[in-house]
């Protein structure tokens, strides 16, 4: 009776939010397979850009690390909006002490590489990123300031499950790799200076999909916190009506090197909802929430939390900075808006051996929810 309860009172709280789905809804979709089989072991091949053929196909890589005295930002993006073209966008930052590196650069297809296999590698221009799970360099040269950074696992890399979401008869999928926790070293040189070792911890992700991200979800939630020797990483889909507005969530939290906890079929329920008057869809953003449920595995930890907002560190409308013919033809399939959010947290894990406490450390939480339709 309890969990009943609490199914009730949480989807009442999502269709507050705008986050819920109906029977009737459901009952008209085309089917959805999320997170299916068992965990997989991440290798050089989860690396490697898919390259389907598919015009809607897209593929993200990102890493981020910060150093005690500076952060670095590392992407790349493949596909085209508008044609089959594998184009690649190029972007990232170095930043120490009060410098900053950074670069935008964008190739057609045919201007950029890659190579599979074992170890991988991808090259565009001058910024390029190879090797195994277990070994990343990323290289690259901007602004006369040159970059080598390896980064190793600390939590090993991590798939939810066998990493896909399929969407419709067709099987279309929606593919994600995490790199939880990393550690990061490396060195770079300023232009007429010599090389300088720099160490720290990272995170990173790649994810890809054979349909366009406005086809597959209304919306999405990210959150995602390090504190200690735990990292938490929480990602919600909320798929389009012609997927039956399903809600698809995953949690991980890893202690260490040590998965502690991963599911997929958590109670998330907001407490907190905000309401975007100035945009014509007067999206709703859930700032704040509460989480409750259980390990995928039924002998595994119980757990349950707390996040809150702290401040909203941006807004970003995409449509509104675009020009207005541009702006036109995207907002036919789109009208997406980014709220992103430093947050407070407070989890509670019960394990075999006692309950474990996960709070805000040195760095706040970041809650980030990307409204793309509604």
């Amino acid at each position: 009776m309890k969990n009943r309860v609490l199914v009730v009172l949480a989807a009442t709280a999502l269709s507050v939010a705008g986050l819920a789905v109906t029977a009737a809804t459901a009952a008209a979709a085309e089917p959805v397979k999320a997170w299916q089989g068992s965990r997989t072991v991440v290798k050089s091949k989860h690396l490697s850009p898919a390259m389907k053929a598919s015009g809607d196909y897209w593929d993200k890589y990102t890493f981020n690390a910060k150093f005690p005295n500076g952060s670095f930002y590392f992407s790349y993006a493949i596909g085209d909006a508008i044609t089959d073209a594998k184009k690649m966008e190029s972007k990232g930052r170095l930043t120490i002490d009060k410098n900053t590196w950074s670069w935008r650069n964008d190739f057609k297809e045919g201007q950029w590489s890659h190579v599979g296999g074992e170890p991988m590698s991808i090259t565009a221009g001058k910024a390029s990123m190879s090797g195994t799970p277990q070994s990343l360099l990323f290289k690259g040269e901007t602004d006369g300031a040159v970059f080598e950074l390896t980064f190793t696992p600390i939590a090993n890399a991590w798939r939810p499950k066998a990493g896909q979401v399929q969407f419709g008869t067709e099987n279309k999928a929606y593919d994600v790799t995490l790199f939880p926790h990393m550690k990061v070293t490396g060195r770079y040189k300023a232009a007429g200076a010599d090389w300088v070792d720099v160490e720290g911890t990272g995170y990173g992700s790649h994810v890809w999909g054979e349909l366009a991200p406005y086809d597959m979800n209304r919306w999405t939630l990210d959150f995602h916190a390090h504190t200690g020797d735990y990292n938490l990483y929480m990602r919600e889909l909320g798929t389009t009506d012609t997927y039956g507005q399903q809600r698809i969530p995953y949690l991980l939290i890893t202690k260490g090197n040590q998965v502690l906890v991963e599911s997929f079929d958590y109670t998330m329920t907001p407490t907190d909802v905000f309401t975007d008057e100035a945009h014509e869809n007067k999206y709703k953003v859930p700032v704040s929430f509460q989480l409750q449920g259980r390990d995928s595995d039924p002998a595994g930890p119980q757990f349950r939390a707390v996040v809150k907002k702290k401040k909203l560190d941006k807004r970003k409308d995409y449509l509104a900075e675009m020009g207005a013919v541009k702006a036109a033809v995207a907002g036919r399939m789109a009208k997406p808006v980014l709220y992103d959010y430093d947050v407070d947290f407070t989890f509670e894990v019960k394990t075999a051996s006692g309950v474990e406490q996960i709070r805000t450390g040195a760095e706040d939480g970041v809650l980030e929810i990307n409204w793309l339709n509604q």
